[in-house]
């Protein structure tokens, strides 16, 4: 009945390259570097779209976005270099709509390998396993499978079809670059600190219905730190806090995607004593434990900043809460 996943974090590093990158390559610029190490992973992908290959595709390509429309927004590239990325931006938005099936199916055999694996699951998971939900994950499996070899046949299809264009349309890109990034690209903490700052404002207060959208945002914030690594000392802490915050707020949505998936799947299913009760359960206690992490940091900020100011001036920090709970250990870092 189990899937045959293996558990693995997938990378995150910023300054990932394959071995079939440029000698020197630490000589070169970041935007340079993301692009080789974008274009290296299209080729594995094209090949061999394995679990790892297709979530590290999908989530570099939002990364070299990232870093573009940073560079767009601080006014450095030339019009020629503007007009080549948006043409790219295009296409790689295409390619992550064909990523993201297949990595949503990975993510969701993963998980419910997670909660059939005995030494892993928690204890308050594994009372709610009855044989009901064992049929029950026996089927959706099956199903999540068959899908999966759907979307891997339309994803190489796609491949074959648009990778010469996105090779093309990167090319260009990179040319356009090289020319109208002379002046240079540096990006801060500072940077990633106030584009957070800014969603403070935009985010007042989370809950289920707009975390995600909270996420996709903090993303940006995440990578922006991230790409500040090697000149910026302030920028590793902020970074380990966002991976925290966009861990737990991935998870959450992909538990709550899982219910959906199980509530498609299962259609005669057993809605008091099957599978989709124990993972709207979960689900809710991931998004608890997602709103009580990004409340935390947004606090620790408030703190940072306060500490800055005269104590006449200094606002008050609402007490941290627990932020863990039972389901701890289903945080899987599958997230992208």
């Amino acid at each position: 009945m189990h899937n045959d996943l293996t558990r693995c974090q997938f990378s995150m590093n910023p300054d990932f390259v394959s071995s079939d990158s440029q000698p020197n390559a630490s000589l070169q610029p970041d935007w340079q570097r993301q692009v080789d190490a974008w274009r290296a992973l299209l080729a594995q992908c094209s090949v061999k779209p394995s679990r790892k290959r297709i979530h590290t595709l999908r989530s570099h390509t939002l990364r070299l976005r990232a870093l573009l429309e940073f560079a767009q927004q601080e006014q450095v590239l030339d019009s020629k270099a503007t007009r080549a990325f948006k043409r790219w931006k295009q296409e790689a938005k295409k390619l992550r709509r064909v990523l993201q099936p297949v990595r949503d199916a990975d993510v969701y055999l993963f998980k419910l390998g997670y909660l059939c694996d005995p030494l892993a699951r928690a204890n308050s998971v594994r009372s709610r396993l009855n044989p009901i939900c064992l049929r029950e994950i026996d089927a959706l499996e099956r199903g999540l499978n068959k899908q999966r070899q759907a979307r891997i046949g339309t994803l190489m299809s796609v491949l074959n079809v648009r990778r010469k264009r996105l090779n093309q349309l990167t090319k260009e890109m990179e040319v356009a670059l090289a020319a109208g990034l002379s002046s240079g690209l540096r990006v801060t903490a500072e940077a990633a600190l106030q584009a957070y700052a800014g969603m403070a404002t935009e985010f007042p207060h989370l809950n289920g219905s707009n975390l995600h959208e909270y996420r996709k945002h903090l993303k940006q914030v995440l990578y922006l730190a991230e790409f500040s690594l090697k000149g910026d000392p302030k920028a590793e802490p902020l970074a380990a806090r966002f991976r925290k915050i966009h861990k737990a707020s991935g998870d959450w949505h992909d538990w709550q995607a899982l219910v959906g998936e199980a509530a498609h799947f299962l259609p005669a299913r057993d809605k008091q004593n099957g599978l989709l009760p124990v993972l709207e359960v979960i689900a809710m206690r991931a998004l608890r434990k997602a709103i009580r992490l990004c409340q935390h940091s947004a606090n620790q900020s408030v703190k940072n900043e306060g500490e800055n100011l005269p104590p006449h001036r200094r606002k008050p920090v609402a007490p941290e809460s627990d932020c863990h709970s039972c389901y701890d250990d289903l945080s899987l870092g599958m997230s992208c």
